[in-house]
């Protein structure tokens, strides 16, 4: 039954709203008839984006299908992004909603004004220019102190699930942040209205902390606008890549985004300058889109093929690499063969994430993974990197009411510096400690 509720209440667009939005024979002939109205491009790219409409019905389709409940899903994939934004704002349209079990509220789609919705919709499905990439001024790395504790959150800007109990969790730790970060990803294409109150209005701001945030596939499915223009002129940060050292450490955020799952030689000259004037400390790279992974199929092979990229992972002179993109807390036990990273996923603060590929894992044993159920990800080979046995957390997610037992826990990163030492912990939600390991 709908309802009428507040408009910033977290909104869910499920693939059926989609459907009723794009799929019926009443849009799409509203479609193609703004389509042929749009003088703006070629009659060769009108076409293809018209073929392309059952493409992206299909990707959210496949999405919400994987998932296995009606929870936020959305695919990688910019159009159906986009449009599901498109959606949940209620723009062109007249939307209801419906309370769902799970959490948030599904967008319940209707329109008098078919051409009108088609018209707004179509400018959605069109190629956007992005927003021109902010980079810092110099390559002089900010200072932090030798002792400091660092938040990490990753794929966070649901504004559902465990998402608000991290928020709660990371304001209310008895202990100072000296930065807390986001590794990126507001939802669904990271608008304006989104960016607003899926992530900042709801951001865990604390006196005394710097807050980061990363660029990400997501925000740049919208062309990047709301983050470069609201984001990180609200967290005071002069560009979507940056550096922090102090005696003993380097730490630096990279764009990776903003060419999707790669660098630009731009920001690789800068990053080599940051790693030269580092001298002896140890390095720590965070970013949205892994290196690697052990259990998807997408792997960063743009990123160590690129030639002075790859030739600094090469050298091994990357201590570690915290990441997101991958709803799923995954830790690689030792440094891979390659690269010599230990690598790191923290991607699992918000997003659903099925426990389908891990839920058949061996457990970890050892005293290390006694807190929490950690499953084990054998060591491998992955496009000839050779990665290193990884743990990942599994169990069942509290926070996403009534399908408890599909979804994988959210929760957050922490990292403890000390002098030469480093110290990371793996959080639940509520900032109860379930792993914790010395580094270095």
């Amino acid at each position: 039954m709908s309802e009428e509720v507040h408009p910033s209440d977290p909104v869910v667009v499920t693939f059926d709203q989609v459907a009723k939005a794009l799929g019926t024979e009443e849009a799409i002939g509203s479609l193609d008839e703004a389509s042929k109205r749009d003088n703006t491009i070629a009659p060769v790219q009108r076409a293809a984006i018209m073929a392309g409409v059952g493409n992206v019905l299909e990707q959210i389709r496949l999405a919400e299908k994987s998932a296995g409940a009606k929870v936020l899903t959305t695919p990688h994939d910019a159009r159906a992004a986009r449009l599901q934004s498109l959606i949940a704002s209620g723009e062109a349209a007249k939307l209801t909603y419906a309370a769902l079990p799970t959490g948030g509220l599904e967008a319940l789609f209707d329109t008098n004004d078919w051409f009108g919705w088609a018209s707004v919709a179509w400018e959605k499905l069109k190629h956007l220019t992005p927003h021109a990439m902010v980079r810092p001024r110099n390559a002089k790395a900010s200072a932090f102190p030798d002792r400091a504790r660092i938040a990490v959150l990753g794929d966070w800007g649901t504004g559902l699930y465990g998402a608000p109990k991290i928020a709660a969790a990371v304001k209310s730790d008895p202990d100072p942040f000296e930065i807390i970060l986001h590794l990126g990803d507001v939802y669904y294409s990271g608008t304006e209205k989104e960016i607003a109150r899926r992530f900042l209005e709801v951001w865990p701001h604390r006196s005394g902390s710097t807050n980061r945030a990363l660029n990400s596939n997501h925000e740049m499915y919208s062309g990047g606008d709301a983050y470069f223009d609201r984001t990180l002129p609200a967290f005071g940060q002069d560009g979507s890549y940056f550096a922090y050292q102090n005696a003993h450490w380097t730490l630096v955020g990279l764009d990776v985004a903003y060419i999707d799952h790669a660098i630009d030689d731009e920001q690789v000259q800068w990053l080599l300058d940051v790693v030269r004037n580092a001298g002896d400390r140890r390095i720590v790279l965070f970013s949205h889109h892994q290196l690697y992974s052990s259990i998807e199929s997408e792997q960063g092979t743009k990123l160590w093929s690129h030639p002075g990229f790859g030739a600094l992972l090469r050298s091994k002179r990357i201590f570690a690499w915290y990441w997101g993109h991958e709803h799923r807390c995954t830790v690689f036990e030792s440094p891979d063969a390659n690269f010599g990273i230990l690598g790191r996923c923290i991607g699992h603060s918000g997003m659903p994430q099925s426990r389908t590929p891990t839920i058949g894992l061996k457990r970890a044993a050892g005293s290390v993974y006694e807190r929490a159920d950690w499953r084990v990800c054998p060591a491998t080979t992955v496009e000839g990197n050779k990665l290193a046995r990884a743990v990942v957390l599994e169990g069942p997610n509290e926070f996403i009411v009534g399908e408890e037992e599909k979804f994988l826990p959210h929760g957050y990163g922490v990292l403890n510096f000390d002098g030469v030492h480093l110290e990371e912990e793996i959080r639940s939600a509520t900032g109860k400690v379930i792993y914790s390991k010395r580094l270095a």
